[in-house]
């Protein structure tokens, strides 16, 4: 165990295995950490939080360490937060800087959590999931195993996905993206014409009566005609895809416009 010399760790924590913690995080009171797991500065962990215990799988051994748990600096973990440690060998959960996980959220095993993220209460990630910088996700809303919910990206309340979300979309109901974190992008300091891009690209995929590969092409069409950072990350987000995205396609969205249906 190496803990920096103002670390505070407050009535009932325990720690146990390889832990390193940084200069300034302070653990309130009744907080599990097992290691291995690396753990940054300025990080304030809330009582009934749990990191580095083993992944919720049948016939994991609990007993085996891996490659553990590793947090940032400037997290912010709420009552009764669960991190899993990794199972497989392609690194550590990972929980960037900056992030404010409110209670009762739990991130499963192998996860990666970017930077500025916000988790309501009540959010499950499920293994190998992956939330990219700045995304917000609402309370009580659930990302299926290994899916990636890309930049700027937002989850409602009560909702979720088995799809990859595309960065700065919204998803409004289970497996449905029918809007846009409009307020996170202004938020983000995206210009107007970095909006209006945005939007185009969220209209060509849901209102244009396109199949997804025909929209994506369109997309493709327009960024190697004129760059712009904003498509440049949408086409990486979608050629890196292995899961299906997260379109408004098959409901009525709640925004109140009639989706196109396949």
């Amino acid at each position: 165990m190496e803990l920096a010399d103002d670390v505070v760790l407050g009535p009932r924590c325990t720690i146990t295995g390889p832990v390193k913690i940084g200069a300034g995080t302070r653990a309130v009171g009744d907080v599990w950490i097992q290691g291995p797991t690396t753990i940054g500065e300025g990080n304030i962990i809330y009582p009934f939080t749990t990191i580095g215990f083993a992944p919720q799988a049948r016939n994991f051994d609990i007993d085996m360490r891996g490659h553990g748990v590793r947090i940032g600096d400037r997290n912010t973990f709420r009552e009764h937060v669960t991190v899993n440690r990794a199972m497989t060998d392609g690194g550590p959960t990972t929980i960037g800087n900056d992030n404010y996980i409110m209670a009762q959220c739990h991130a499963g095993h192998d996860v990666v959590i970017g930077d500025w993220t916000t988790l309501a209460n009540s959010v499950h990630l499920g293994g190998h999931a992956v939330i990219e910088d700045l995304a917000t996700l609402g309370g009580a809303s659930n990302v299926h195993q290994f899916v990636r919910i890309g930049h700027g990206a937002m989850l409602s309340g009560a909702v979720g996905t088995t799809r990859d979300v595309l960065p700065w979309f919204t998803v409004t109901a289970t497996n449905v993206a029918a809007s846009l974190n409009l307020v996170g992008m202004r938020r983000q300091g995206l210009s107007s014409d970095e909006i209006d891009t945005v939007r185009w690209v969220f209209k060509t995929i849901n209102r244009r009566g396109l199949s997804l590969p025909a929209a994506i092409d369109e997309v493709r069409i327009r960024h190697d005609g004129a760059p712009e950072p904003v498509l440049t990350r949408l086409l990486k987000f979608l050629d890196s895809a292995e899961r299906p995205i997260c379109t408004a396609f098959n409901r009525a969205a709640r925004s109140g416009y009639e989706v196109n249906k396949h």
